[in-house]
């Protein structure tokens, strides 16, 4: 959980305070700008300068403004300071503008501090509340001084102020600029004086620490709060604003330095892997909710949820944590080693300060092995990031790269990687207007800097009033997405199945025919549409997409009559949707007792197609989820026929069986488990392709690699009681015992 200091006040008579500012963050971000390179365009280091060293730009001037600007050395800000640049500005708005940019070692997003020095050459004459200095970050680059799209700011501003000190802005009522809003410094502008800033920000936080020094006196403040708290922190705005457009004003700056950004900070460690355990709606039933349990890998909207790296020989993997209460949601890392068959202490990457599992973290990889975790929202309630780790194949220290508010975060994301192209990233935005959960996709080729705005109009791929839900599968360089619509912006009647596809990073999207289309999809009845439910009177409830050895999509998903748990919602049958290359085949797979009860479709090299999910009654029938079941079918999903039961007489049913991104058959599945009646505690667990065990993790760590417990031995169907006595001889397993129902035996927790 996230808290905000109060800001305090301390004078001292030294630059010390500003030293050890910039020494805690770390070391340089962009090249520092003292202008050595007098006037030029060709080196970085002058004036206007040129793109690189990690500034985006050249120096510019706000739109608008006039005059100009030099390089010069003959008096310098500070004694022995050498070159330093002079503007003479005219205009209302008259800044000096640069962009600095995210590299590879460090993200505008992360906490990183900024200095400069500055020096008024002419006297500040103030007749209205236009006449103000003012230095400040944004987003773009702005044509005004005091713009509440503004994050951090520093400035002079008498007429609002009240007074002619320096002020940091500080949003403590509004996001109005007043005194209200304001931490006056008490340090007076004086012309002629050179002062020292320093500014340490966290736009994670949106807050930050600042300093401003005469030379003699210095004046800190810590805890400050952005002006716009999500906004962006990339464009440097130094100058002022005048209610003489005609009458230039000259100041001088000088040793802009942008440091830290460098490696985050160590992950704590978890103690154990402990699910959350959530629910929604209550029903008012015998089934209480409806639908809940151990969601540490909910909801299906989200994947992937781990991640198979051959070159770690590694499956990583993040899931929804919790404490020892079941109090707060933790987003929890780990990974399980497949040389060793060992897992590593998770660790917690944050704090989502909810118990809403709809929450929850996916992971993916780019090409060099860095993780990314992209932490969710449900709804516009809290805040989304995008993390990184600061080391291939490692999940001990990750660095925040994005931070959204709830005006552009992202929920259900999926994010996936294509080589040679970057991040090609799927989510859901809930929008207004009557328009609902609507569905959209951002690109990157480094995971760091994003081409679209997260809520802008033209990253939507489907916009049909009411809103939908995604899910979504990579091939190649294809992505496709199968998608529903809800009636009246109502999930509870979730209907009809939709499928478009992209191969250029979502620029253009198609049918699976090949028939181009207008995004954002807009209408119930469009060419991406594979089955119109709506006219049966089925809901549809989307479940995972795969592809066929000819690159084809296919579908699985469930369809049923209603949304309520029980007998009302009727007969629940799992389908699949298989494109043939000329339309799309339907078939019923099998039948399960919930909306919510989840499993993954895997379709492998030798031609099999394999379902893990919880097919049959648990111990809560009825109810989100139940015991684990493999399904295999060898004619491409014609038939389909039950093969084992890999989980059997269990306390808690068994839900959300996730598949890795390409998965190893050591570590093919992954689900969690609870009580889907009342809160309890909920474990993890995972099985391999053969399905010879299932095997739970520690729910309490002893050291930083544990031995996952082998908890289930699976049954093959019918159930061959002279392999379960065979494999009960495996070291290291509890002796068997039956279970009152005849042909299934428990091997019990220790």
């Amino acid at each position: 959980m996230r808290t905000r200091a109060i800001p305090d006040l301390r004078l001292t008579i030294s630059l010390a305070a500003l030293l050890m500012l910039r020494a805690a963050v770390g070391g340089l971000a962009a090249e520092p700008l003292h202008f050595d390179g007098g006037n030029s365009s060709l080196v970085v280091d002058a004036y206007p300068g040129t793109a690189g060293g990690g500034w985006s730009t050249a120096w510019m001037a706000t739109s608008g403004a006039s005059g100009s600007a030099s390089v010069v050395d003959s008096s310098p800000l500070v004694a022995g300071g050498g070159n330093y640049l002079i503007a003479n500005l005219l205009g209302s708005d008259r800044n000096l503008i640069r962009q600095y940019a995210s590299t590879p070692e460090f993200s505008v997003r992360s906490a990183h501090t900024i200095e400069w020095q500055w020096r008024l050459d002419d006297p500040f004459v103030v007749n209205t509340g236009n006449d103000r200095i003012a230095f400040f970050a944004n987003g773009t680059a702005s044509s005004a001084s005091t713009s509440a799209s503004n994050t951090w700011t520093v400035g002079v501003a008498p007429t609002h102020m009240g007074h002619s000190n320096w002020y940091f802005y500080d949003q403590r009522v509004s996001t109005g600029f007043s005194p209200a809003n304001a931490f006056n410094t008490g340090m007076p502008l004086v012309v002629g004086t050179t002062y020292s800033f320093a500014i340490s920000v966290d736009p994670g936080l949106g807050t930050y620490d600042a300093s401003i020094s005469d030379g003699t006196n210095t004046v800190e403040a810590t805890g400050l709060h952005f002006r716009n708290v999500y906004g962006g922190v990339d464009h440097l705005h130094f100058g002022a604003k005048t209610s003489q457009p005609s009458v230039p004003m000259r100041f001088s700056l000088d040793s802009v330095v942008i440091s830290g950004g460098g490696p985050g900070a160590s992950l704590p460690p978890a103690e154990g892997f402990r699910g959350i355990w959530y629910y929604n709606q209550a029903t008012g039933d015998e089934y209480v909710y409806k639908y809940s349990g151990g969601f540490a890998t909910y909801p299906q909207q989200m994947n992937p949820q781990a991640y198979y790296s051959p070159e770690a020989n590694k499956t990583f993997f993040c899931f929804g944590g919790t404490n020892e209460s079941n109090s707060t949601l933790l987003h929890v890392l780990s990974y399980f080693d497949h040389a060793t068959g060992q897992v590593a202490r998770p660790r917690i990457l944050l704090d989502k300060d909810t118990t809403d599992a709809h929450d929850n973290p996916t992971l993916m990889l780019d090409d060099q092995g860095y993780l990314f975790v992209f932490s969710n929202s449900h709804g516009t309630a809290r805040q989304s990031f995008i993390h990184r780790s600061t080391q291939p194949f490692s999940i001990d220290e990750f660095q925040q790269v994005a931070a959204m508010g709830s005006a552009e975060n992202f929920s259900y994301s999926q994010p996936t990687f294509i080589p040679g192209k970057g991040f090609l990233f799927l989510y859901t935005h809930y929008t207004g207007g009557g328009l609902g959960r609507t569905l959209y996709f951002n690109t990157s080729a480094d995971g760091i800097d994003w081409d679209l705005g997260w809520a802008d109009a033209g990253a939507r791929i489907a916009a049909i009033p009411g809103g939908q839900y995604q899910i979504s599968e990579m091939s190649g360089e294809k992505v496709g997405t199968a998608f529903n619509y809800h009636p009246g912006g109502n999930v509870n009647a979730r209907t009809n199945l939709y499928y478009m596809e992209t191969a250029d990073m979502g620029q253009t999207w198609h049918t699976a025919d090949g028939t181009s289309l207008t995004t954002p999809v807009t209408t119930v009845s469009n060419a991406a549409l594979v089955h119109d439910y709506a006219a049966e009177g089925r809901l549809v409830y989307l479940k995972e997409i795969r592809y066929d050895a000819q690159d084809r999509p296919v579908l699985l998903y469930l369809t049923c009559d209603g949304w309520r748990p029980g007998p009302s919602g009727g007969e629940r049958v799992w389908h699949m949707a298989h494109w043939s290359g000329s339309q799309w085949v339907i078939r019923d797979v099998f039948t399960t007792d919930h909306n919510y009860d989840f499993g993954s479709l895997y379709i492998e090299e030798d031609g099999t197609w394999r379902i893990i999910a919880p097919t049959e009654p648990g111990p809560q029938p009825g109810t989100t989820g139940g015991e684990m079941a493999v399904w295999i079918s060898t004619d491409e999903g014609a038939s389909w026929r039950k093969t084992l039961d890999l989980t059997y007489g269990s306390e808690c049913n068994h839900t959300y069986a996730r598949s890795p991104w390409n998965a190893h058959d050591d570590f093919y599945a992954m689900w969690a488990d609870g009580n889907t009646l009342a809160r309890s505690e909920s474990h993890l667990y995972f099985t391999d392709r053969a399905g010879s065990g299932v095997w739970r993790l520690p729910w309490a760590m002893n050291g930083e690699f544990a031995t996952p417990e082998l908890a289930f031995v699976p049954v093959p169907e019918p159930g061959s009681l002279f392999m379960l006595l065979a494999a009960s001889t495996l070291p290291g397993i509890a002796p068997l015992r039956h279970r009152r129902r005849s042909g299934f035996f428990r091997i019990p927790h220790k």
